[in-house]
């Protein structure tokens, strides 16, 4: 995982617009665009992006460089999904779960019994959200992550399912509709990325923190001693009545300017983020929908697991109060809800 936020947003960027990204360390990236995108930046199709100054033949960028600015262009351009559908050559066996269900999944206060397993198409949601970031100056950024449509697990991983495009086929078939409703959809999808794009800003979030604090305590000091010197006047000629009233308005006034600064330091290094969903492909890959039964006390309720053969792995559930992917888990007494062990209050 590429570290550096700028190579690491122009890699998904390019991905995205069908262009071909390749890293040569943390702070280079070969690139091979389009013919479209490659006028849109007046580059050739073949370039090398980096953060550092001293890469031969290569494109220095910055966050105020015109490339990142021509690519939020491209990142303004919303609306777009697809469909495809992915080609498995193995055989899906339906035998051979119950022992991985029970080994995987684990009701802390409950118990779990295998009922049935079948192959079937699951859809996964890939969702690309792009986002500016104001503070100080302006970033911009995209976060991509996949959904399971049937677990509503996110963040999932598929594996080498989208490696080889030779078992990538257009989808003919999508009248079906999501297991879930659209406004869940869009509430996982805003979680997820809020979070996703929260970790990106972190380290530019810690030096916007530090920045402030240091602006603040100069102005504090600045404004302090500014109060101290009115004091220490008051009290060595020791004034009183009108004198005394005029240098104590001198410091509320001091004081008055003091809070308005930091309330402008406040409003120069406060970050505000805009995101929207840019993109997202809907995945049909075949899985196998594995039947199981969750019970507390009398309350049961059926609930099925996803087993992904590019994975080889049984997928997580989702906890129904947090949303985080689990394998151990409470049942509550009411429905059974699945709940993660750390939001589960007994």
């Amino acid at each position: 995982m590429i570290s550096d936020p700028i190579i690491a947003t122009l890699e998904k960027i390019v991905s995205l617009h069908d262009g071909i990204a390749e890293p040569a360390g943390e702070h280079i990236l070969n690139v091979l665009l389009t013919e479209n995108i490659a006028l849109l930046l007046s580059l050739p199709e073949e370039v090398t992006f980096t953060t550092i100054a001293d890469v031969p033949q290569s494109v220095f960028v910055t966050y105020h460089s015109e490339v990142l600015n021509k690519l939020s262009e491209l990142l303004a351009v919303k609306g777009l999904i697809s469909a495809l559908s992915v080609k498995f050559d193995g055989h899906l066996k339906n035998t051979g779960f119950e022992k991985i269900l029970l080994e995987r999944l684990a009701p802390q206060n409950g118990l779990i019994r295998f009922l049935d397993a079948k192959p079937e198409i699951t859809r996964y949601i890939l969702c690309n959200v792009a986002y500016t970031a104001n503070a100080s100056e302006k970033r911009i950024g995209l976060v991509s992550f996949i959904i399971n449509e049937i677990t509503g697990v996110t963040p999932v991983e598929i594996g080498d399912a989208l490696f080889w495009e030779s078992d990538l086929m257009p989808v003919e078939h999508q009248e079906t509709p999501l297991a879930m409703t659209i406004e869940d959809l869009l509430s996982l999808i805003e979680h997820q990325s809020a979070i996703l794009i929260g970790k990106s800003l972190d380290n530019w979030q810690a030096k916007l923190t530090r920045a402030r604090a240091r602006d603040e305590e100069r102005l504090k000091d600045y404004y302090n001693t500014i109060s101290d010197s009115i004091r220490n006047k008051i009290e060595f000629k020791k004034l009183i009545g009108d004198e005394l009233d005029k240098e104590v308005a001198r410091i509320e006034a001091t004081n008055r300017e003091l809070e308005r600064k930091l309330l402008d330091i406040q409003e120069r290094y406060a970050m505000s983020v805009e995101a929207s969903l840019h993109s997202a492909m809907i995945i049909h890959l075949p899985t196998v929908h594995i039947q199981c039964e969750l019970q507390r006390k009398k309350v049961k309720r059926t609930v099925t697991a996803v087993w992904n053969p590019f994975t080889k792995i049984l997928e997580p559930l989702r906890c129904e109060l947090s949303g985080e992917p689990v394998y151990n888990f409470y049942l509550d007494d009411k429905s059974a809800k699945i709940i993660s062990p750390t939001v589960w209050i007994k």
